[in-house]
């Protein structure tokens, strides 16, 4: 599950959370290609990526991970106005 936490929802986290790997992550900078990868997806009316989207690195390249558009028609569901009646 990805939750997205604010910087203040973070340090408030830190002040009582004890020190070991969770903190360490929280407290981990950036890596400074972050913003390279997000800037190299291709974006479109369909397909956004977040400003803090997790990015899973390999040794060529790294997924990105980014938001699709999927219409109720296309999943297979009524649209709104039907549900209503």
């Amino acid at each position: 599950m990805w939750v997205r936490l604010e910087k203040s929802e973070i340090d408030l986290i830190l002040q009582t959370l004890p020190e070991g790997s969770l903190s360490e992550k929280l407290r981990a900078p950036l890596d400074p290609d972050t913003a390279a990868f997000l800037a190299a997806v291709e974006t479109d009316d369909d397909l956004e990526v977040d400003d803090d989207a997790i990015i899973s690195r390999g040794d060529d390249g790294a997924f990105v991970m980014s938001w699709s558009w999927v219409s109720n028609e296309m999943a297979g569901l009524r649209p709104v106005a039907e549900k209503l009646r």
